[in-house]
């Protein structure tokens, strides 16, 4: 170890053992001194540092990096000033002014009468202007609710809004139908509804019965596969101006609710009353007090109940009729279709479908009538039916299958009811 030593120089400030390229090349320079003492004040033991500084290429930064580089932090200080808060800076919009603001609000309604209305909901959160005009009865005239779940105050808010025509074929309604705390009931909004659509619907007994306590303009209505009872008919009948209604297989039609109907709707027009299990009590009475002003009655599916005295004063009570539906009433004879003959002279539709007692040349009576259509289904052969169809050349026989009266939707009309569009 002594001999790899040897070949080594010590770190020296003595100029005997370090060499002048070395003191050079670490930019030294030793000065020269007569004396060795310490002590003598001219002595010069100054070492000359001549270290050239490299220079350093500074990097670019933004202003608060720069701030935070030339700022020094102490430990022990613990004011506040030792610590620096930045904020993102804020974005300065486009210049100019909203387009809207200038806009009139008949303007905007007739921009946003375009848009659907699950998007018009949307819009009326971007401000109070736009939530007033969203929310105006123009936009909400029509609407289609049909095949979906009303959760409960949500058909009060619609109604809130002012729909005329509103379908809600299957759909679910759930109780309340208003909120807990509604609005007077003499709030117009709550009366602008005229053509209501329920059929297939699931909503319950009371939820019909705040509906109808509440919309008494109504002046078409179906509630087609419905449950009622006398609460929700008797609210019902305060709808003096109905004209159209369908309750075509409706649950719980007993004497007390239809006594409340016939004694309040006086305008009735058309009436749907097909498979609602009619007793022969009912029967009477929709004979002999069915508004004078009906044009088209549907009361098949009687089966034995239906009874050719009954037809005999529907007919006499009700000399107006166009429309004439007792299908399935196996009860009826031959002497109600001479009944018919003799007092319905307006009549242009007759379905007397699977009415066995019925023999088919009592139908030849109406050769000379002004009866068009005619439904006979499930008596006919096809060589039967070519015969009869020579003898009643002016009358076309078993053209419908399904009876239209009342119905808001017929055939493949999908977008409207009675005729008026639900769909923008």
């Amino acid at each position: 170890m002594a001999k790899l030593n040897t070949g080594f120089k010590r770190w020296s400030l003595d100029c005997h053992d370090v060499s002048i390229e070395v003191m050079e090349d670490l930019g030294l320079s030793a000065m020269d001194d007569d004396s060795n003492s310490c002590s003598n004040p001219s002595m010069k033991e100054e070492v000359i540092l001549n270290i050239p500084e490299p220079a350093v290429k500074r990097k670019e930064c933004s202003p608060i990096a720069a701030s935070l580089a030339t700022m020094e932090f102490s430990e022990d200080d613990q004011s506040s000033d030792s610590f620096l808060l930045s904020k993102r800076m804020r974005m300065d919009g486009p210049p100019g002014i909203d387009g809207f603001s200038r806009l009139s609000d008949e303007v905007i309604l007739s921009i946003f009468k375009w848009l659907p209305k699950a998007t018009i909901a949307k819009c009326a959160q971007v401000s109070k202007r736009w939530k007033r005009l969203c929310y105006d009865e123009v936009l909400w005239r029509r609407l289609d609710l049909s095949g979906t779940c009303l959760k409960p105050t949500i058909l009060g808010s619609v109604l809130l809004r002012g729909a005329h025509i509103l379908r809600l074929a299957k759909t679910e309604i759930c109780d309340p139908i208003y909120p807990v705390n509604p609005l007077p009931q003499e709030y117009p909004r709550y009366r602008n509804l005229q053509f209501l659509d329920l059929s297939m619907s699931s909503i319950s007994t009371q939820g019909l019965f705040d509906l109808f306590e509440t919309c008494q303009n109504l002046k078409k209505l179906s509630m087609e596969h419905c449950i009622v009872d006398e609460k929700a008919c008797k609210a019902l009948s305060q709808n003096e101006q109905l004209e159209v209604l369908n309750m075509s297989m409706c649950y719980g039609v007993g004497v007390s609710e239809l006594k409340w109907i016939v004694d309040g709707c006086k305008k009735l027009d058309s009436w749907n009353l097909a498979w609602t299990d009619l007793s022969s009590e009912a029967l009477e009475l929709i004979s002999t007090s069915a508004p004078k002003s009906l044009e088209r009655i549907n009361i098949s599916g009687c089966r034995m109940t239906l009874r050719d005295e009954h037809v005999l004063a529907l007919c006499q009570r009700c000399p107006k009729l166009v429309e004439l539906d007792i299908s399935d009433s196996t009860a009826v004879t031959s002497i109600s279709v001479n009944h018919i003959h003799e007092n319905l002279k307006r009549l242009e539709y007759l379905a007397m479908a699977r009415c066995y007692n019925v023999p088919l040349s009592v139908y030849l009576i109406f050769q000379k009538s002004g009866l068009l259509y005619l439904d006979v289904f499930g008596l006919l052969t096809e060589a039967m039916l070519a015969t009869l169809r020579s003898k009643l050349p002016s009358i076309e026989i078993n053209k419908f299958y399904f009876s239209s009266v009342a119905r808001p939707t017929v055939g493949i009309r999908r977008t409207s009811i009675w005729g008026m569009k639900v769909r923008e």
